[in-house]
């Protein structure tokens, strides 16, 4: 990545083309592709550059429209694929911890293996080189595992692992290099209109930063911002909780992914692992939990810890004592009625665009997805040379005020295997 002047501290350039409110993933990647396309742009957050929600990525990518995200299909593939390939061209020239892993699927009992393991196999978007594992296979595959411990796998052999916090900054280098402004702790307090177009945005200290567009990527806090123009995105906001063990010599694994329980996923990180599971979750009106860019609910942490810990230790019996010395991260994701993201523009008001609804895989869509809106400010539609299709994440797709609350929300979004929406068919 080419050295930029850091632009961190700077004012905001005078009415760039498009201003970006939130500098995460999904803020920086539009900030960053719409840069490329010889936009001017600015990007305002409340803190300082992927220092929320993204920097508590667990960091593992996937093709999950490929059998494990039963209501996506060709066009999230695009996505995951994008993201993949943005992530090994990131790596040319920034250290963000890539490791071409692949992922495994694992199951622990015949049930599961039926229910999960199987459908892959017969997919309609099966990657090359993927294959169904039996236990001994699945050991050869993941440095560590005890073969007893499963009753099978699928392999995936396109997936990679990165450091998310490492990859948000470099974004935002990259970001810089390409010509972006990047100021840090200014919280916005609202969108400014005037005949009906974003002219810009107005920050809490009463600051008016002016745009010919805008575009919201502040995740959680969103709707807020689109409150006063009666659209109400259909967000669930969940906090999610991770575990990372001290290093214990642990070599790189493939990222596992254990469906049956709980949704339980492990990976590698500097020797040690990283993991989490639904136990760790908690969508934020159960507790009336305030969405803070950082969360400290410990209880959930401690209930984590207890359930995971014996798994861990029969999955990696070499991961035993280092289970129980887990730190912990927490952050707090955006899931929405359909389970697809949101990208494009707001239909309130003109020149006004959003990009939100990360549904727990924002590390992985998040490059896409910046392109997708970049593209759409640029020309009016996505490029035609990729499968993205943007019809299904444009937020015109959902009524302005579609549900009454969060509860709605989730009630509404498909179950989250595909065996379990066929049981309630």
């Amino acid at each position: 990545m080419s050295t930029a002047p850091d632009s961190s501290d700077s004012s905001v350039q005078p009415r760039p083309d498009v201003l970006v409110v939130g500098a995460g993933l999904f803020g920086l990647a539009t900030a960053y592709h719409l840069a490329r396309a010889g936009k001017s742009v600015t990007v305002v957050d409340s803190g300082t550059a992927a220092s929320g929600t993204t920097a508590a990525g667990a960091g593992f990518v996937g093709l999950w429209a490929a059998g494990y995200a039963w209501y996506w299909n060709t066009s999230e593939l695009a996505l995951e694929q994008y993201g993949i390939d943005f992530y090994r061209e990131l790596a040319t020239t920034a250290d963000i911890t890539l490791r071409e892993t692949g992922n495994v699927w694992l199951s622990t009992t015949e049930e599961g293996y039926r229910d999960h393991i199987l459908p892959f196999a017969t997919h309609a978007l099966k990657p090359e080189g993927a294959r169904l594992l039996d236990p001994t296979e699945a050991a050869a595959l993941v440095p560590g595992l005890d073969a007893t411990a499963v009753t099978g796998g699928f392999f995936h052999p396109l997936g990679i692992q990165i450091s998310a916090p490492d990859a948000g900054l470099a974004l935002a280098e990259a970001a810089r290099a390409a010509g972006a402004t990047i100021v840090e702790n200014t919280p916005i307090a609202s969108v400014e209109v005037t005949d009906g177009r974003a002219t810009g945005v107005r920050t809490t200290s009463g600051e008016l930063l002016e745009a010919s567009t805008v575009v919201l990527a502040a995740g959680s806090w969103t709707n807020e911002l689109l409150a006063p123009f009666g659209r109400t995105l259909p967000f669930a906001r969940v906090i999610a909780s991770r575990l990372t063990t001290p290093d214990y010599g642990q070599a790189s694994i493939p990222t596992l992914m254990l469906p049956e329980l709980s949704g339980l996923w492990v990976r590698e990180h500097r020797g040690g692992l990283t993991y989490g599971s639904g136990v760790g979750y908690e969508a934020l009106r159960v507790n009336n939990t305030p969405a803070e860019r950082r969360p400290q609910r410990t209880d959930l942490i401690d209930t984590m810890r207890a359930e995971l810990a014996p798994i861990i230790s029969r999955l990696l019996p070499g991961a035993a004592d280092a289970a129980e010395q887990t730190e912990w991260t927490q952050g707090v994701v955006s899931y929405t009625a359909d389970r697809r993201f949101l990208a494009g523009a707001v239909p309130e008001v003109a020149d006004l665009f959003v990009v939100a609804g990360d549904n727990e895989s924002g590390v992985t869509h998040g490059p896409g997805l910046g392109r997708l809106v970049a593209e759409l400010i640029v020309s009016g539609v996505s490029d035609t040379a990729w499968d993205a299709d943007e019809a299904l994440y444009d937020p015109a797709r959902f009524a302005p005020a579609q549900y009454a609350d969060e509860q709605s929300v989730v009630a509404a979004m498909p179950a989250r295997r595909e065996v379990d929406a066929t049981r309630t068919r």
